[in-house]
């Protein structure tokens, strides 16, 4: 927790609150905090290497939810209270009260969930929240996550590390996919797609090695993407998120990227996390257009 002053009568108050990533308003001696009690927990036999939990987690007013993914799947309906909810990149599936139709939610985009609003997010989404009232917001979520992995993992501009973007046209060296269904509607399989870019100066390779798992053109996607420079230093990253077919036949990719390591110049690097953001204009196989914004954490 850090103050940015000490004289100032209201500070702005920055910090992890059970894996939470959380800005509030600080007046005085009290801080105001979003807090999470667990209400139970398992490792489910039939989600082997996942941990399934149920939380209440508190809102209180004046106080935001920076920046993060969950790395898995996570449901929350709000129980009392109501929160403005920004998606920065990725889709989530909403179920407004009253209904039991779910609508699916495109970011960036910012909306409003109230009592009995429902939402469905995925490994590949990036969001914030923030309760602009008084009265604290409380949601009961349950989330199948990673073992080991924090109930919030930070990201974008709120998230430690130094930052990196990689932009690049990335383009097929060969796939192997098949299409099952009575009309052929899924299509699984790989693809590694290879590019070329430049950070600062310096020249790299970016490789994608791609898995999919589409019905109609949409569904998950989750690979690696390697990052080669030619000083011969290498960066490894993880990414899983959604893509989004198209009306023209083709696809937009919203991810969040975990990065594993790397050699040379990033030798030292022990963790971070990303974005991958990118589009097709064509069928699997087509160019894909893809911006990596990168936090990368050292030693």
């Amino acid at each position: 927790m850090s103050r940015l002053t000490n004289k100032a009568r209201t500070a702005v108050v920055v910090g992890v609150i059970a894996g939470l990533g959380v800005t509030g308003i600080a007046g005085g001696a009290a801080t105001k905090e979003a807090t999470r009690v667990t209400l139970g927990a398992s490792q489910p036999a039939n989600a082997p290497g996942q941990s399934l939990a149920l939380a209440r987690v508190t809102i209180p007013g004046g106080v935001t939810l920076s920046e993060h993914y969950h790395e898995g799947t996570q449901v929350a309906r709000v129980m009392s209270g109501r929160l403005s909810y920004t998606l920065a990149s990725g889709t989530a599936l909403l179920t407004r009260a009253g209904t039991t139709n779910a609508i699916q939610i495109a970011g960036p985009k910012t909306i409003v969930l109230r009592r009995g609003d429902t939402i469905v997010e995925n490994a590949g989404l990036a969001h914030f929240s923030e309760n602009k009232t008084k009265r604290p917001v409380i949601i009961i979520l349950t989330s199948l996550l990673a073992n080991g992995a924090p109930s919030a993992t930070p990201v974008g501009k709120g998230a430690p590390g130094t930052p990196i973007t990689i932009k690049s046209v990335i383009a097929s060296t060969g796939k192997t996919t098949y299409s099952v269904g009575p009309e052929g509607e899924h299509t699984y399989g790989q693809n590694r797609l290879v590019g070329p870019s430049t950070v600062d100066g310096q020249a790299v390779i970016v490789e994608m090695l791609g898995n999919v798992n589409y019905t109609n053109g949409s569904g998950p996607t989750f690979g690696f993407v390697t990052f080669m420079f030619a000083d011969g230093s290498t960066l490894a990253t993880t990414f899983a998120g959604i893509s989004q077919a198209t009306a023209e036949g083709g696809a937009n990719f919203t991810t969040t990227m975990g990065v594993i390591g790397g050699t040379g110049k990033y030798a030292a690097v022990t963790g971070g996390t990303g974005t991958f953001i990118g589009s097709r204009t064509a069928a699997i196989g087509a160019n894909v257009e893809s911006t990596f914004s990168l936090r990368l954490i050292n030693n």
